[in-house]
């Protein structure tokens, strides 16, 4: 269907044409003017394949019409109609670019004619137009596979061509030259990147604040490079491409519920040093277990290459046991801390081996329980087989311990587990809005927070850090409801640094904004 624009300042004439347009089936939308600068308006606000119009019109004349509507669609079809004998009138509309000249009053068969010719211009040119969109589309297709390929071929330390200039030229890539590269690498422990490539890619494609570009290695692993402006500090550029980690990785865990690990790399003057920083990732990640934090910088990389041999091992193991045997918590702590600083220090450790050392440990504590409590060591083995860090490692193995300690003391009972959960309730009632988490409220409690983590889970049914952000959102919608203070201004008041996340976990526990939240009345009925 094509859009004609019909001008005339005699509503009868103007109701005649539309009239035969749709007597006759021809495929065009019709829309109506009266004088040339009425249609001059229509056709600088709407796309118009012909202009069909009549010369003699108050306020601007056809001839007029016609130069000026050229200017704004150059491509515009144009076929005019006036009273016979206007013939220089017609000698300068063709030199406008006029397609055709029809006179008054039209004949039906001539009109058909030259409509039909019209159309079948339009249709030769829309046919062209897709033809050439197809070609640009492929170009633009083979471009970026090219330029993905490339990567991956550089990635890899398989780019040897003698066309490489020609080849990153053609990817359009050129100009990285003068940036300077990041490559910050994610990892999930799951299939992942398989299932949400596309929303992943639009999330980091909005959020970072660079030029970046996104590549899916795997179902498990994928790649951002980012283009920073060289100059800007190195130092700047690491802390705040650290801080996007931590966004990141908040935003998985909110929206898929997922655990990742994320290394930002070292600059990168040219493509041809993204393989050598991709390989120091790609072992940095394969250690990721013996790492505490789950957002990390591969130039702290310690190169982890101290060698720990069996006896050195033993002697670790057998101080460790010493200390259960002591039932001393405070030395058991700091010697398992030496185990993993050596662990972490040593390539000799997987997780698995790191994960059956410290089963040996649990089983240990347990041996000095009793049978009875062999519910302890089942609940110890399929805690320590979830593990996902020798961080993790360390709080299940203390948590123990540490009920261990309390049931020789005879000072676990409901009623005392009750006041430690009201305790950690009040804190968190009170300092909902200060940078409260597990560990603090821990420490807080004088428990580990593993341990902690248990008993509320056990005492509430919730997690620590749900019943964290329950409190704060409830006292969110309490602001929302009852005052008119700013919605940013409401998000760091219930200790939500960044105002976007504090929307999107909003709208997830309450399926609206913040702002659609207050301008609902907040539930209000």
């Amino acid at each position: 269907m094509y859009h004609i624009l019909v001008v005339d300042d005699q509503q009868a004439e103007i109701d005649a044409i539309e009239w035969l347009i749709h007597k006759h089936d021809l495929p065009f939308s019709v829309a109506q003017a009266n004088d040339g600068e009425v249609a001059l308006a229509y056709i600088r606000g709407h796309h118009v394949d012909l202009l069909f119009t009549d010369i003699r019109m108050p306020f601007m004349d056809g001839l007029e019409l016609i130069k000026q509507a050229k200017g704004v669609l150059p491509d515009l079809k144009v076929l005019i109609y006036s009273a016979y004998g206007e013939f220089e009138y017609a000698q300068k509309a063709i030199q406008l670019g006029t397609v055709n000249y029809m006179l008054k009053p039209i004949d039906v068969k001539e009109f058909l004619k030259v409509f039909h010719t019209i159309i079948a211009q339009l249709e030769d040119e829309h046919l062209q137009r897709e033809k050439d969109e197809l070609l640009i589309k492929g170009f633009h297709k083979g471009v970026a596979y090219e330029k993905e390929k490339l990567l991956f071929d550089l990635l890899q330390g398989r780019e040897s061509d003698v066309h490489y200039e020609e080849r990153v030229a053609f990817a359009g890539l050129s100009h990285l030259s003068n940036k300077r590269l990041y490559m910050i690498m994610i990892g999930m422990l799951h299939h992942f990147f398989d299932l949400h490539h596309t929303e992943v890619f639009e999330f980091l494609q909005s959020t970072c604040q660079h030029e970046m570009i996104y590549l899916n290695m795997n179902e498990y692993q994928s790649i951002m490079l980012v283009a920073v402006d060289p100059a800007s500090t190195i130092s700047d550029n690491q802390q705040e491409l650290m801080a996007y980690g931590d966004w990141i990785k908040e935003w998985l865990e909110t929206r898929f519920d997922r655990r990742s690990f994320i290394i930002v790399g070292c600059p990168i003057d040219k493509l041809e040093g993204l393989h050598d920083e991709f390989n120091q990732m790609e072992e940095l990640m394969n250690f990721r277990f013996f790492m505490d934090s789950s957002v990390v910088c591969s130039k702290d990389d310690q190169s982890l290459q101290v060698h720990v041999d069996d006896e050195s091992l033993e002697l670790m193991l057998k101080d460790i046991y010493t200390s259960i045997a002591q039932n001393d918590y405070r030395t058991l702590e700091y010697r398992i801390e030496f185990l993993i600083a050596s662990m972490r220090s040593s390539k000799r450790f997987s997780s698995m081996y790191a994960k059956l050392i410290f089963t040996e440990i649990l089983k240990k504590i347990v041996e000095f329980q009793g049978k009875k409590y062999v519910n302890l060591l089942k609940d110890g083995l399929e805690r320590i087989a979830l593990c996902n860090s020798v961080a993790e490692l360390r709080q299940v193995i203390l948590s123990v311990f540490q009920e261990h300690l309390l049931r020789i003391e005879k000072t676990a009972t409901d009623d005392q587990c009750r006041k430690v959960i009201e305790d950690v309730q009040t804190l968190i009632q009170i300092e909902y809005g200060s940078d409260i988490g597990v560990d603090y409220l821990a420490k807080r409690v004088f428990l580990s927070p593993s341990y902690l983590s248990f008993l509320f889970k056990k005492s509430t049914g919730q997690s620590l850090v749900k019943y964290i952000t329950a409190v704060r959102m409830e006292r969110a919608k309490e602001l929302l409801r009852d005052s008119t203070i700013k919605v940013v201004d409401i998000a760091s008041t219930v200790g939500f640094a960044n105002t976007s996340y504090f929307n999107l976990m909003f709208k997830q526990y309450n399926g609206l904004t913040p702002v659609q939240y207050r301008e609902g009345g907040g539930g209000r009925r």
